[in-house]
C-alpha cells in the first residue's frame, strides 16, 4: 500500500497549502487592511506615478478611505482634484471592497526631497 492511500485510508487530508493557511490566518484576524496599505505603501509610485509619489504618501486606510499626506497646500488641492480617480487606481491595486475614496492632508512627508537651490 502506498503512503497515499494509506492516508487515504486513515482519513487523513493532505497538508494545507502554506499560501492558503497564511491567508486564513490574515482574515482571521483582520490583517487584510494592513497587508493592503503595506503593499500600497511599498509599490506607491507605480499606482500614482512618480511625481505625485515624491510628493505624498498614504498613511491610512480605514473604512473605506484612504489618507493621503501631501507635502504642501497646493498638492494638496491638486490631489483633492485627482481624489476620484486615485481613489480608483488604489482600488485597482489593492482591491474596491477596501477602498472607495481618498482623503488629502498637508504635512511633512517621509520621502519627499525638497528641490534644490539650483533647480528650477
Amino acid at each position: 500500500m502506498t503512503r497515499r492511500s494509506r492516508a487515504a485510508a486513515a482519513g487523513e487530508r493532505d497538508p494545507t497549502p502554506l499560501s492558503e493557511a497564511i491567508q486564513d490566518l490574515v482574515s482571521a484576524r483582520g490583517w487584510e487592511r494592513n497587508l493592503a496599505l503595506g503593499r500600497l505603501r511599498a509599490r506607491w509610485a507605480e499606482v500614482v506615478g512618480e511625481q505625485v509619489a515624491a510628493r505624498s504618501e498614504p498613511i491610512k486606510l480605514e473604512n473605506g478611505r484612504l489618507t493621503i499626506r501631501v507635502e504642501s497646500g497646493p498638492w494638496a488641492a491638486e490631489l483633492a482634484l485627482l481624489g476620484q480617480s486615485l481613489a480608483n487606481a488604489v482600488a485597482k491595486f489593492i482591491g474596491h471592497d477596501l477602498v472607495g475614496e481618498v482623503a488629502i492632508v498637508a504635512g511633512s512627508v517621509r520621502g519627499s526631497q525638497a528641490p534644490s537651490a539650483g533647480a528650477l
